[in-house]
């Protein structure tokens, strides 16, 4: 996160003016909070004063963030601009969410709040931005994007989102420095509707076009841009149900369709984007394969990030078995999501090509790998 505000400090002196105060008050719609305003979509939800401001309340009965059972402004179509809104926790709040740019019920852009940092002020989970993909929140596959803030039990606490073409500012309750910034946003479409879920209250929403302080036009960097260890194009196979309790019995028979994929933003292959969500109760698997080329026989190490299952072999054998299961005793730092930080391999190169074969499942939520090399020297890949 730190690399990141680094990056936004270079983006604000980059960043032109926008337009004058005058024009962009002009612009600004404020959300009435009244039912006509809005699309509830079978959700529970009631029209309220709370705290002498009139309200929204909606409640998740306990469901999760799944970018379908979320209530949306009518008739309102965001692209770029600034959202601001005032939110007041339940004492059941376990998240609260807003969805942006949302494309359809499968597809958003999203950041949510975690209930469980009030006054826990430095904890790096506080706030989220992690775009629903084809019906997957991919959550566990944005562990960068994610950081701390200040969330007050009692009262409102107010968010505003500036957003650019690729780039996000999120602040929490201060105004003067973003809680969060996101140079690369993974919603590859421009723009959609606004909505919100979670338990919680809602007040003073006003959503102002084109209004963007603070960030320059297209995406920001990838703060790994300049890494060229890591291994960023791989082919990998269709997916195919594994069984719950089953291991794989068998590698890649000649003649398998494969298709190219290329890591995205932070070195990550987001499997998520290209085959959607996994059916709930379903298990499923794909393998993917690199080849990395040396001079000589030597050994390399491997950063390697996973989610769900993984097993990996190099030049036909067995090298690493793994598990990465959020909220299991054996989940992997940080926290189960699929990181950098989840694994190191032993990498026994022969002098030559080296096919580096990883099977992957997935069974809940993000699925995707990262890699990494200690050092690219004296190889192609």
């Amino acid at each position: 996160m730190k690399y990141l505000l680094a990056l936004l400090a270079l983006i604000f002196s980059l960043a032109p003016a926008t337009a004058a105060p005058a024009e962009l008050a002009k612009a600004q719609k404020k959300i009435p909070m009244k039912a006509s305003a809005w699309e509830l979509n079978g959700n529970k939800a009631a029209f309220i004063t709370h705290l002498g401001v009139p309200t929204l309340h909606i409640d998740d009965v306990g469901q999760d963030a799944t970018g379908s059972n979320i209530i949306t402004i009518k008739d309102l179509a965001f692209a770029n601009g600034t959202i601001e809104y005032d939110a007041a926790l339940a004492d059941n709040t376990r998240f609260t969410s807003i969805h942006f740019r949302r494309k359809n019920a499968a597809n958003s852009e999203h950041l949510y709040l975690r209930a469980n940092a009030v006054d826990d002020p430095n904890v790096n989970s506080a706030v989220q931005y992690a775009a629903v993909l084809n019906g997957v929140n991919i959550w566990d596959l944005s562990n960068e994007y994610q950081s701390n803030a200040t969330l007050r039990a009692d009262g409102w606490n107010h968010i505003k989102l500036v957003v650019r073409d690729g780039q996000l500012l999120a602040y929490i309750n201060d105004m003067t420095r973003p809680a969060l910034y996101v140079p690369m946003m993974d919603g590859d479409w421009t723009s959609g509707s606004v909505g919100f879920d979670g338990n919680v209250y809602l007040a003073n929403i006003t959503v102002t076009p084109d209004a963007t302080p603070g960030l320059a036009a297209g995406k920001g960097i990838d703060p790994v841009h300049n890494d060229a260890r890591y291994l960023r194009n791989w082919q990998v196979t269709t997916p195919l149900d594994l069984p719950r309790g089953t291991e794989p019995t068998a590698l890649p028979e000649e003649g398998t369709a494969w298709s190219a994929i290329s890591a995205e933003r932070l070195g990550m292959v987001n499997l998520s984007r290209k085959f959607g969500a996994t059916p709930r109760g379903r298990r499923r698997m794909v393998w993917l394969k690199t080849t990395i080329t040396a001079k000589e026989a030597l050994q390399r190490q491997l950063d390697f990030g996973f989610s769900d299952e993984v097993y990996v072999y190099l030049n036909g054998k067995p090298l690493y078995v793994d598990k990465n299961l959020f909220g299991t005793p054996g989940m992997k730092t940080p926290r189960g999501r699929c990181s950098i930080e989840n694994s190191r391999i032993s990498l026994p190169l022969s002098a030559g090509e080296n096919e580096l074969l990883i099977g992957l499942t997935n069974f809940f939520f993000g699925w995707g790998i990262v890699a990494r090399l200690d050092d690219g020297g004296g190889l192609l890949y």
